[in-house]
């Protein structure tokens, strides 16, 4: 049984996610705070596994407040975020600081039924109990060692000397950390372009460029049908979109289907990549749940293009990662930082 603590300035709202978290009967709701004290006093007396958080709590900053409540070691925590772009500017910063995940705000009229939203909850307060073990603390990048796969049977296509291809790096939960560790790594003159996918809703997605923008000498910007690949550029995937590139290096966006899972769609931007640049396209898939990146990794690899895939025990969520390598045998396992470290070198070597 998953123990689950609410915090919520709205009593009502605090009843409404307790009735959904307990709904399939594998977890219970161990508390309910309506503040900033009440809820550091309810982690610490009934060590919950996961915590959902509102950022807006009476008596804290939301952020400070989650700052002490991820101090406690037994407890994850899932933000409930607002949609507006400040609510997720502010959410993808508690990302960094430790959050697992988020649940968007059930809004009236937003085309989203109840059912799917009690799926979503439920789920995710699923995923960060199985997480809280490990996403605190990963190891270091300087003592964990990239893992290399074994020798591709294919005699690996040479790219063109004047081909600098693309970078595409795929992430769901917890994504946003490690993108920011990645691209941490990379030198003002990194030649090759990047395209990040990220699993986000669309109003996120601007926040997103902005926030990673302070962890790299790069430049990020959103992408647009007809943005280009630049050297020193980082484009991102709008959360509404998924995102194509074209041999041209022209991006085209592509409105999702219904019966798409993941939006955008990381085999999609690394299929399309590896169709046009072939050898000269690299991988990179990181946390997440699902499969997303899986495919699209192959076909890099099947086109001689370089593979990375983040370390399963360095993840907040791993199997997307566990996936590719099943799927791909990647070139690399490692962490984020070590990742990004590797591919600043490759352009030296």
């Amino acid at each position: 049984m998953i123990r689950v603590a609410i915090a919520d300035d709205s009593p009502f709202t605090c009843h409404l996610l307790a009735s959904y978290i307990e709904a399939g009967g594998d977890c219970q709701v161990v508390g309910m705070a309506h503040d900033a004290r009440a809820t550091v006093d309810l982690i610490r007396g009934e060590a919950p596994d996961v915590l959902t958080l509102d950022l807006q709590m009476p008596g804290s900053d939301g952020l400070d407040l989650l700052k002490e409540v991820t101090g406690e070691p037994s407890t994850a925590v899932v933000v409930i975020s607002g949609v507006t772009r400040l609510a997720a500017a502010t959410t993808l910063r508690a990302l960094e600081l430790g959050a697992v995940d988020f649940i968007l705000k059930y809004t009236p009229g937003a085309p989203v039924s109840r059912a799917s939203l009690r799926r979503e909850i439920v789920s995710k307060v699923k995923i960060a109990a199985a997480s809280r073990s490990g996403f605190r603390a990963p190891a270091p990048a300087a003592v964990m060692p990239a893992a290399v796969a074994p020798a591709r049977a294919a005699v690996r296509v040479t790219p063109r000397k004047d081909e600098t291809g693309v970078v595409i790096v795929g992430a769901s939960t917890g994504g946003p950390r490690a993108i920011s560790d990645v691209i941490a790594h990379l030198p003002p003159d990194f030649a090759q372009p990047c395209v990040v996918v990220q699993h986000l809703p669309a109003t996120f997605t601007q926040p997103f460029a902005v926030q990673l923008s302070r962890h790299t000498p790069l430049r990020v910007e959103v992408a647009e049908s007809g943005s280009r690949l630049e050297p020193g550029l980082i484009l991102i995937a709008p959360g509404a979109m998924h995102l194509v590139v074209r041999a041209d290096r022209s991006i085209q966006l592509v409105p999702p289907g219904p019966k798409d899972v993941y939006r955008p769609s990381i085999n999609m931007a690394m299929t399309s990549a590896a169709e046009a640049f072939g050898a000269a396209t690299t991988g990179i898939v990181l946390t997440g749940s699902g499969d997303d990146g899986a495919e699209g990794l192959k076909q890099i690899r099947d086109a001689g293009g370089e593979c990375y895939v983040q370390d399963p025990a360095s993840c907040i969520v791993p199997s997307m990662p566990e996936r590719a390598v099943d799927r791909t045998a990647a070139d690399h396992v490692a962490t984020p930082a070590r990742i990004g470290q590797m591919l600043a070198l490759r352009k030296k070597s």
